[in-house]
């Protein structure tokens, strides 16, 4: 990324899954709920919190029970993302 640009959504998903399971070791963008020892229930609650935080957005119940994943995560924020774009133009 060069100065001035804006990082993609996987490079700030990337940001908060280091700053939550910073003792895995690996690819950020390869971990799984299952991969991780350290995806308890108090780690998906921070995840969740941080997620929505820096995207702006509110996960629902179904989105809190899919995300099981790095890809899932991405793909659910891509979703709420566009979907927040159609409903501001028509």
């Amino acid at each position: 990324m060069t100065a001035g640009e804006t990082p993609s959504i996987e490079e700030r998903m990337e940001a908060i899954f280091k700053e939550i399971f910073w003792t895995d070791r690996g690819s950020m963008r390869e971990l799984t709920k299952l991969s991780s020892s350290h995806w308890d229930s108090m780690a998906h609650m921070n995840l969740l919190l941080c997620i929505e935080e820096e995207f702006g957005m509110s996960l629902t119940d179904q989105d809190i029970l899919d995300l099981n994943s790095f890809e899932v995560a991405v793909e659910i924020v891509r979703e709420k993302l566009a979907a927040a774009v159609e409903s501001h133009h028509p």
